[in-house]
């Protein structure tokens, strides 16, 4: 097991003019490995040199009645404190310690008692070290402001199975003040996500940083994501939108907008990969391959898809770039506009053209294991949710086979 001692520090060769010295918390750690691990922590501030009782890991009075050596002599104390706890969590864990843990864990000391603080922090580490990928980090941000609304000074020790049953109830009601909504409920399957990214930064809080969490344990927490019906658009639909695109009357960004939707529905693009989508795609005038945006930072997939001349001409280079969208927030809300000047009466989303993908695919003669490859699916059942087909449908794809063997028939009747 490792050990650690702890003392106060300054550089003697850095001594100013003045006799000032920046102070430091020098942690000595061995039993690690053939070398010790010696690191100096910066505590942000000077004392003059001959005024340090490096024996006692403290400071001296610079004159009579000093005002400022019991608080410099705190800030100290503090540091050590918190270093010490830190080796003190690691050997309860069996863990190894090394300074560059200390290092770290320092960062997330003040966070430890605080949900909100520790959220926000994690999340900048894990987009720095592209454990996230922006998505992810600003929708996680989404997660943190609503915590900030419900209870900004939540601390884990609280968090129990009442305290997410009563941040469940405050997401899905409507606030209102003076008779003016303040705060619209949220939908199921957001309220789904939000509990899923708090689950995860406990895991997170309790098995990287041995921080407390409550023992009933998140997993305890029962988090059912409500699978709504899939919307996509039929041919008859498409064409409508493909027609308004064409009138010539669309500005700038409802034209990209719209573009970049038809686009989607000829590739099955989600609308993570079409915001990075770039003409360095292009393996060939047929086909685009690339690196999926979904789960890249956990399982990177590399898929090929074929790109077919009617989306082609949905593209337009902005600086190598297949499309200059709004943010997502935009991009859906003139997706409602679209479908309403064009009397489509369905909720359309960004995602509403993977689904038209797999219906206009699966309609026009495609198979599911052909389907699943397009998509990037790991799992069949998954593309089976996609393959919209309705009585009609498979009317038309029956009536294919008929066709096929309908000259048989023709020569009997001549014979």
């Amino acid at each position: 097991m490792f050990k650690i001692s702890l003392k106060l520090f300054t550089w003697k060769a850095r001594i100013q003019q003045n006799g000032m010295s920046a102070l430091y918390v020098e942690s000595y750690i061995s039993g690690i490995g053939p070398k010790a691990d010696r690191k100096q922590f910066n505590l942000n501030l000077e004392w003059p040199a001959d005024k340090i009782d490096f024996g006692k890991n403290e400071l001296r009075q610079r004159f009579k009645n000093d005002p400022d050596v019991n608080d410099y002599n705190l800030i100290i104390r503090d540091h050590i404190s918190k270093i010490n706890e830190i080796a003190k969590r690691f050997r309860l864990q069996n863990r190894i310690l090394s300074n560059e843990m200390v290092e770290r864990e320092l960062l997330y000391f003040d966070a430890s008692r605080s949900l909100v603080a520790f959220m926000q922090l994690s999340r900048r580490e894990r987009y720095a070290s592209k454990e996230i990928v922006k998505r992810t980090y600003m929708n996680h941000l989404s997660t943190i402001n609503s915590i900030i609304d419900f209870r900004p000074l939540t601390v884990f020790p609280e968090i129990d199975k009442k305290w997410f049953a009563d941040y469940r109830n405050y997401l899905k009601s409507e606030i209102r003040e003076n008779g003016r909504v303040v705060k619209k409920a949220i939908q199921d399957n957001t309220i789904w996500t939000r509990i899923k990214d708090v689950k995860a930064y406990l895991a997170i809080a309790s098995e990287q940083h041995g921080i407390y969490v409550p023992e009933f344990g998140p997993k305890e927490v029962k988090n059912s994501y409500h699978k709504k019906e899939a919307v996509y658009l039929r041919k008859e639909e498409v064409i409508k939108l493909i027609n308004k695109l064409d009138e010539g009357v669309l500005g700038t960004q409802d034209y990209q907008v719209l573009s970049a939707f038809l686009f989607c529905c000829f590739t099955a693009f989600r609308i993570s990969d079409l915001y990075e989508s770039t003409y360095q795609w292009m393996v060939s005038d047929n086909f685009l391959q690339f690196l999926m945006a979904k789960n890249s930072e956990n399982k990177p997939k590399t898929i090929t898809i074929p790109l077919i001349p009617i989306a082609k001409r949905f593209i337009s280079n902005n600086n190598g770039k297949f499309f200059n969208l709004p943010t997502e927030q935009e991009y859906n809300r003139t997706l409602k506009v679209f479908m309403k000047e064009c009397g489509i009466n369905k909720k359309v989303t960004s995602h509403s053209a993977r689904h038209t993908f797999g219906h206009l695919f699966m309609k026009f003669g495609g198979n599911i294991l052909a389907l699943n490859k397009i998509l990037g699916h790991t799992k069949i059942e998954t593309t089976m949710t996609y393959a919209h087909l309705d009585d009609d449908d498979n009317l038309d794809l029956a009536l294919k086979v008929n066709d096929e063997f309908s000259s048989v028939f023709k020569l009997k009747s001549v014979c």
